[in-house]
């Protein structure tokens, strides 16, 4: 188990079911994992060439994704604690979007749920 994330969830998952301070245990709670949205895509772009440890990175930002649906499942029913994850991606007005060629940018765009990046 990925040390991060996994020892972060299994602490926080005791002080959940104790219910917090004034809280009943029956109220649940959440936890949100974070990831790199560059893992689900699988490789880097032509500014950021990404290094020999990306593979290791994959490994454990695979492992967190995994750690996260598994507990959302097991805690969301037993426990009533939602478990869930997020992966921001691209950010306009930063260095890697505004050096996009117009027409990378436009493809990049299409991509995005929203068909816009993320803003500050």
């Amino acid at each position: 188990m990925p040390d991060g994330s996994g020892r972060m969830c299994h602490n926080v998952v005791k002080y959940l079911k104790k219910g917090g301070p004034g809280k009943d245990p029956s109220t649940g709670g959440a936890i949100i994992n974070m990831r790199a949205v560059c893992i689900m895509e699988g490789h880097g772009t032509k500014l950021m060439r990404l290094p020999p440890s990306f593979r290791m990175l994959s490994f454990h930002q695979a492992a967190v994704d995994s750690i996260t649906r598994n507990l959302a499942l097991e805690w969301g029913t037993d426990h009533d604690i939602r478990v869930n994850g997020i992966a921001p991606g691209a950010i306009d007005d930063t260095a890697v979007v505004t050096k996009l060629a117009p027409e990378e940018m436009l493809s990049k765009i299409k991509e995005k749920p929203l068909y816009k990046f993320g803003e500050k």
